[in-house]
């Protein structure tokens, strides 16, 4: 929309959403999509995956039969009423896991969506008039996650301390599952930006028009407060 704010670091490498289906039904990627039910939650992150995904593919949505999925529950799932269903990878295909079901993964990545997620973000302002409080912030935030992947076990001691509601081998899971995004290989830094990947990320979403003006992606976002 125009406003003054920038990315200032991110923390999953690549996204956590995902299009996930039951071992037993043989969906594997979007190709087999055809002729299923599929579940899509409109307006969402996973909505916009499934539709560059497809198009990227060259598939006919058409020729897909397209559904509701606005509940967080992955019942109809589980019970056959749908047979692809959308989700984050750290979540929902853990659950079904948990619950002895074995699941495939459709990865947006392997499909040409290959974008950040959970990104910090500033206003100029903030940048221009308090740099040492952003730089603060972005220090305390990467150190944290860089010591619960570390001492994972600790990490979801600390969760468990306020999380309701849930369980700790959920917790666990969703760690577990987070680390791989969020250190993408062993000589990434978490936090790190390029402008490969972010220009990639903007041509996606300019092209399936979540964003609808031409930006300067390189006023986006500055690496000067996840530099050393």
């Amino acid at each position: 929309e125009g406003k003054p704010i920038k990315a200032i670091a991110t923390i999953y490498q690549e996204s956590p959403v995902v299009y996930f289906a039951l071992k037993e039904s043989g969906i594997e990627s979007p190709q087999d999509f055809i002729g299923k039910r599929v579940g899509l939650r409109k307006g969402t992150g996973t909505y916009f995956t499934y539709v560059a995904m497809m198009n990227n593919l060259g598939l006919d949505r058409n020729q897909v039969i397209e559904v509701s999925a606005e509940s967080q529950e992955i019942t109809p799932l589980l019970e056959g009423d749908v047979d692809v269903w959308p989700g984050f990878r750290i979540n929902e295909p853990k659950v079904a896991e948990r619950m002895g079901y074995e699941v495939n993964l459709i990865k947006p990545e392997n499909f040409g969506v290959d974008i950040y997620a959970d990104v910090l973000i500033t206003t100029q302002e903030m940048i221009e008039n308090r740099p040492d409080l952003v730089r603060a912030f972005v220090s305390s935030t990467l150190k944290g996650w860089e010591w619960a992947v570390a001492n994972q076990e600790e990490a979801v001691d600390i969760v468990m301390n306020y999380a309701e509601d849930t369980n700790r081998e959920h917790q666990r899971d969703m760690l577990e599952a987070s680390v791989p995004l969020i250190k993408r290989s062993q000589v990434t830094e978490i936090g790190e930006m390029n402008f490969s990947r972010w220009n990639r990320t903007y041509t996606l979403l300019r092209q399936y028009g979540v964003i609808p003006i031409d930006i300067d992606v390189k006023e986006a976002y500055t690496r000067e407060f996840i530099s050393q």
